[in-house]
């Protein structure tokens, strides 16, 4: 498998990912705060569905970079906060 293509790209998309979820919750606990049906499913599509799966992905994926020592160009505030965004999703799922 070709981590070197695979990790950044996924690292990115759950970026993406991440900040829907973010402004999803921010449409479910604002009150007032609504948007038209097409834009409130896109970001419920992406960032409760999408962003946990995303992230989960990434984090098996990181494992096995960390594990096998494979060097990668990644940002590390991506890292902190995707990783920081799937803690985020796991107490908001279970809680």
């Amino acid at each position: 498998m070709n981590y070197k293509a695979y990790v950044p790209f996924l690292s990115r998309l759950a970026v993406l990912c991440n900040i829907c979820f973010l402004i999803d919750m921010a449409i479910m606990y604002i009150p007032g705060w609504h948007l038209p049906n097409f834009l409130a499913n896109f970001f419920g599509v992406l960032g409760l569905e999408m962003a946990p799966f995303a992230n989960l992905l990434l984090g098996v994926l990181m494992f096995i970079v960390i594990f096998k020592k494979i060097d990668l160009d990644l940002r590390k505030w991506q890292t902190f906060f995707n990783m920081g965004m799937l803690l985020i999703q796991l107490i908001t799922l279970f809680a």
